[in-house]
């Protein structure tokens, strides 16, 4: 599977929340100087997020790119070419799907020809028996321009696929050369 390049740094002095790869100071959820940090991000900033105080990451995509994930290659072709900005938050794949998950937890996806067609349309959806049943046999087939391909917004920080073990090994090493780093600068 081909990788493509890897994201740029990103200086961590004065941040106060990281979310995907987007980079926030003095968010609502964390106000700035408040000691809090809150992040949801790839396995890349996993020793970022300790040094500013985080107990842990997010990283349910990046764990669909290893060679154990079972999901189907095009799936992982999908989460290595995506960019956070090709994601979105919406119901429709849960009303598509027929899930029952309550309306203020929406799914994060990659954006596909599903979504964008019925973007803003949820309650036309839930009544539209003919598209839930297209969708449906569409996503049988694995059809990738409806099935839900899950991705969170740090999708960029994504650049192979690796076995897990390898990718688990080098979040704890990335995690505790990142913790010796701030120590040693702190003394």
């Amino acid at each position: 599977m081909a990788s493509r390049r890897a994201p740029a740094s990103v200086s961590t002095a004065g941040i106060d929340a990281i979310r995907g790869t987007r980079v926030r100071t003095g968010s609502t959820a964390s106000p700035a100087g408040s000691g809090n940090v809150t992040v949801d991000a790839g396995a890349v900033v996993v020793g970022a997020a300790l040094v500013l105080g985080a107990a842990g990451a997010l990283m349910g995509t990046r764990f669909q790119a290893t060679i154990e994930a079972l999901v189907v290659p095009e799936m992982v072709e999908a989460i290595i070419d995506g960019r956070g900005d090709d994601t979105e938050r919406s119901r429709v794949l849960d009303v598509a799907r027929g899930a029952r998950w309550p309306e203020r937890y929406t799914a994060r996806t990659l954006r596909n020809a599903f979504l964008d067609r019925w973007r803003g349309r949820d309650a036309e959806l839930e009544t539209d028996e003919g598209a839930k049943a297209d969708y449906r046999t569409a996503a049988d087939r694995g059809d990738l321009s409806v099935v839900p391909v899950w991705a969170g917004e740090a999708i960029d920080l994504i650049t192979d696929v690796t076995p897990a073990a390898d990718l688990v090994a080098r979040i704890a090493g990335e995690a505790e050369e990142a913790v010796v780093h701030v120590g040693a600068n702190l003394e």
